[in-house]
């Protein structure tokens, strides 16, 4: 197991811990990480994380962290800010920040937190203050990785305007192309070869199969010998009006 690359923070700059592990994959493109481990201590700056392999000090990683308790994810992108092998030298101890964490996410992590949402509250026509609307959710969106913005002109204009902007990038997993061995190549192409032998085979026991195989087979060897004469005689070949 290699050394860690770089020595933790102290007790006192660690986040809240969790009341149990959550899962979580991080993935890089460009490094070739595709890891999954568990993340035992979070809120909406900072995680602590085991992994799996080693990752260099600096490297931005798409997280999605699976909440257990909430039955959701929370997605974002995170900066590897120190690591270190576990104390059981299985594993490594990660610490990240994030670089990039939509407001959904940060409620989802919230509500782990125990912390209750505060209400935000606007005066009505009466005067009187209401709470403010709950938005609405587009799940379609929210898998996507897309958070709708509205643009609202003023208190007097009731119209409003819907862009969609994306808050970060999801790279796609990474795939291995399979190539057949050119043994593979050959043992199929016998294979496809025998069996249809053998279904010519069988086809010529009845007398019909085997007058159409015979048809099929007379055309085919005429064909080959007109080709075999003009092949021979290509330079007998005169065009219309040609001395």
């Amino acid at each position: 197991m290699a050394e860690a690359t770089e020595t933790g923070p102290t007790p006192s700059d660690l986040p809240a811990a969790l009341p149990f592990p959550f899962t979580l994959n991080v993935r890089n493109s460009d490094l070739g990480l595709d890891d999954a481990g568990t993340v035992v201590r979070l809120d909406e700056t900072r995680a602590v994380m085991s992994l799996h392999r080693e990752v260099p000090v600096g490297t931005v990683m798409f997280t999605s962290i699976d909440i257990r308790t909430l039955n959701t994810t929370a997605r974002g992108l995170m900066r590897v800010t120190a690591q270190q092998t576990s104390p059981d030298g299985l594993a490594y101890e990660t610490f990240a920040e994030f670089v990039e964490l939509g407001d959904d996410a940060k409620k989802k992590i919230g509500k782990v937190l125990g912390r209750p949402e505060k209400p935000v509250a606007y005066a009505g026509s009466s005067g009187m203050a209401r709470p403010a609307p709950m938005p609405t959710r587009n799940f379609a969106m929210d898998q996507l990785g897309v958070q709708p913005v509205y643009q609202r002109g003023g208190p007097a204009r009731n119209d409003y305007q819907v862009a969609t902007e994306r808050s970060y990038f999801e790279p796609s997993p990474l795939r291995q192309q399979a190539k057949a061995t050119a043994g593979t190549k050959f043992w199929n192409s016998l294979g496809v070869t025998a069996y249809i032998a053998i279904a010519l085979i069988i086809i010529a026991f009845f007398p019909v199969g085997r007058a159409y195989e015979l048809m099929i087979w007379n055309k085919i060897i005429w064909g080959l010998g007109r080709m075999w004469y003009w092949a021979n005689h290509i330079g007998d070949v005169k065009l219309y009006n040609n001395s």
